[in-house]
């Protein structure tokens, strides 16, 4: 049974087992990677991917300025999902989907303020796109990212949706 919970140090051991592709490599970091950039940032939550108690993805969410880059304008009902990686032996799975599935309820329990959730996707990256579009997240603007034009997506949270 797949489920989202904030990371514990002990997940650690096993997504360090996390070796990406190198196709992968450039839309997205490892779990490891990750963890190194963000030690003491409140704005960004990580998030273990269990499947029973095995760790089997990770990502981020994310508030103030590490979401408001994704935006033409800052939005404070906003939580942005980012640096998805699902471990390399798990893929194709449906891992990925049922994480997607899962993600607005884990938003709204740990940010209730939010609204709606963003994440931008590598034009490139047509794998991701299927993934979040088959999750119900459309696109609603273009940006300049890291490694090339990305489409920034978005999906209103169930509870508003009318």
């Amino acid at each position: 049974m797949i489920e989202l919970r904030a990371y514990q140090p002990d997940h650690l051991p096993t997504l360090l087992r996390f070796d990406l592709p190198a196709e992968q490599q450039v839309f997205t970091s490892t779990p490891v990677q990750v963890l190194a950039r963000i030690t003491g940032d409140a704005e960004r939550q990580p998030v273990t991917i269990l499947d029973g108690a095995v760790p089997v993805g990770f990502f981020l969410l994310c508030v103030g300025a590490h979401r408001d880059k994704y935006l033409p304008e800052p939005d404070p009902a906003a939580v942005a999902f980012t640096a998805l990686s699902i471990d390399p032996a798990r893929q194709g799975q449906g891992i990925g989907f049922a994480a997607m599935t899962r993600l607005p309820g884990f938003i709204e329990a740990h940010y209730p303020e939010a609204r709606r959730m963003i994440l931008a996707v590598n034009q490139r990256n047509h794998t991701a796109l299927r993934l979040y579009a088959r999750a119900g997240f459309v696109i609603s603007h273009t940006r300049d990212g890291p490694a090339g034009p990305q489409w920034v997506m978005e999906s209103a949270l169930p509870s508003i949706k009318r």
